[in-house]
């Protein structure tokens, strides 16, 4: 069975939930592209390299859900105007909870990034169904109002969350997007 991370639910609302998330690793990748939906498969296939063994021990690593993706913010630096951000996208796998820093195989791929994610609240939004542009933009767009209105700080990007394989049916498909916040606390 995929482990998925574990979350406690300190609120919920109609379809949104407040969770408080652990401390993890992810494995990152950073992606050039133009969809969330090519951004994930090209990410997913630089990370899948790595779990399978492409990696320093060539040991394998257990998958686990879910997958995630976010859209790089645009930044304007200073002159002369450098804008980054626009076509990047971030594709992350959880690594399974049994791992360390010191533990987790070394990645091959100078791509692959293991980030330590510290311990957080998330705001959360699940839709089912097939992934779609049309649906992520229509989740962000419903998650952000809840969030404003309920007098919250977004202090990141909103992730895009894919628990299932590509071939589950689409009445079983759970996605979510997720938002780190500030309560306040």
């Amino acid at each position: 069975m995929t482990e998925t991370l574990n979350y406690s639910v300190i609120r919920k609302q109609n379809n949104y939930e407040l969770r408080e998330y652990p401390a993890h690793l992810n494995a990152q990748v950073t992606i050039k592209d133009t969809s969330y939906q090519k951004a994930i498969y090209k990410g997913f296939s630089i990370l899948a390299g790595y779990i399978f063994g492409r990696n320093r021990s060539s040991k394998k690593i257990d998958m686990t859900s879910p997958v995630q993706v976010s859209e790089l913010t645009k930044i304007a630096m200073t002159k002369p105007v450098i804008v980054s951000g626009e076509g990047l996208f971030s594709v992350a796998f959880i690594m399974p909870s049994e791992y360390t820093l010191e533990s987790l195989p070394e990645p091959t791929n100078p791509d692959v990034r293991i980030i330590q994610v510290e311990s957080r609240t998330l705001a959360a939004l699940r839709f089912r169904g097939y992934f779609s542009e049309r649906k992520v933009r229509k989740a962000k767009k419903q998650l952000g109002s809840w969030v404003e209105k309920e007098g919250y700080q977004c202090k990141s990007e909103i992730v895009v969350a894919r628990y299932n394989p590509p071939w589950m049916p689409w009445f079983l498909a759970r996605n979510e997007v997720l938002v780190e916040i500030d309560t306040g606390e």
